[in-house]
């Protein structure tokens, strides 16, 4: 694992470049490539070495996979503040094209972790390319997830200054003005954090129709998040896992390279889906 020819490379979603990766596979080509869709902000810092090793891993097991930087992150062009959930789905969309391009598939899986789950699961209902779909850990209820951004900075306020100078309703006013919110260092503006908090994913029926897997993931085994489940129900072919692993996604005591659990219940219903 590893060894996989990985090929880095800037490819144009309208007037600005994204950067992506491709693992191409070790050997015979699956006919559906992968795009991995990241978390936001720190998260995606946190996970960047598991993204990493899953995407070795499904080479070694014969999919091509493209690892994106969204507008702004990363090693893509543009300014962070400037991204939406629109900008987002669009880098996603760019992705998917340029991996069917490079590759002559004709479908592409998605495969997303927390907030990369979120958008994942919308690219999924407007993109009919999409066939396989992997939610790790989705964030399916986009307006307690802004919340939680938002209790980021008072935290960084008190750690920083001993005082709440700017509370949430402030913030928020701020970014109406067309100000920014910075989030552990990176500035969030108005557009990403309205859209975003309208989200409930497991609102409505999906339209795509293609196997969805929903990962739970959580250090302790127990019972499913009840959302998760609900989520799972609004998919014509969804399936629940469980996966015991650290939330890898934070600042925890031990360095997560891989996830062996998560990689394991994946790779199981991939091979069964």
């Amino acid at each position: 694992m590893g060894n996989s020819k990985e090929t880095p490379f800037f490819f144009p979603n309208g007037s600005y470049s994204l950067f992506g990766i491709l693992h191409a596979p070790e050997g015979p080509a699956r006919d559906t490539p992968f795009v991995f869709c990241h978390p936001f902000g720190e998260e995606k810092l946190w996970t960047h070495r598991v993204f990493v090793s899953f995407a070795r891993q499904l080479a070694a097991d014969g999919y091509p996979v493209l690892r994106l930087d969204y507008m702004g992150s990363g090693d893509s062009d543009g300014d962070f503040s400037h991204s939406s959930l629109a900008s987002v789905r669009s880098d996603v969309r760019a992705a998917i094209a340029e991996v069917r391009r490079r590759t002559g598939a004709g479908t592409v899986n998605l495969l997303g972790l927390r907030f990369g789950a979120l958008v994942a699961s919308l690219v999924a209902e407007e993109t009919p390319e999409v066939d396989r779909l992997i939610l790790w850990s989705p964030i399916a209820d986009g307006g307690r997830y802004m919340q939680e951004l938002l209790r980021i900075n008072l935290t960084t306020q008190m750690a920083t200054g001993k005082e709440i100078t700017q509370d949430r309703e402030a913030m928020v006013a701020q970014m109406q003005r067309g100000g920014t919110v910075n989030v552990d260092g990176y500035e969030m503006a108005f557009p990403l954090y309205a859209e975003v908090s309208e989200i409930k994913l497991a609102a409505a029926p999906k339209t795509h129709k293609g196997p969805a897997l929903i990962v739970n993931i959580d250090k302790q085994p127990g019972r499913p998040v009840p959302e998760l489940q609900q989520l799972t129900k609004t998919y014509a072919q969804g399936s629940l896992v469980f996966a015991q692993e650290e939330p890898f996604w934070k600042e925890i005591a031990r360095f997560y390279d891989t996830a062996p659990n998560l990689f394991e219940a994946t790779r199981q219903w991939l091979q069964g889906s």
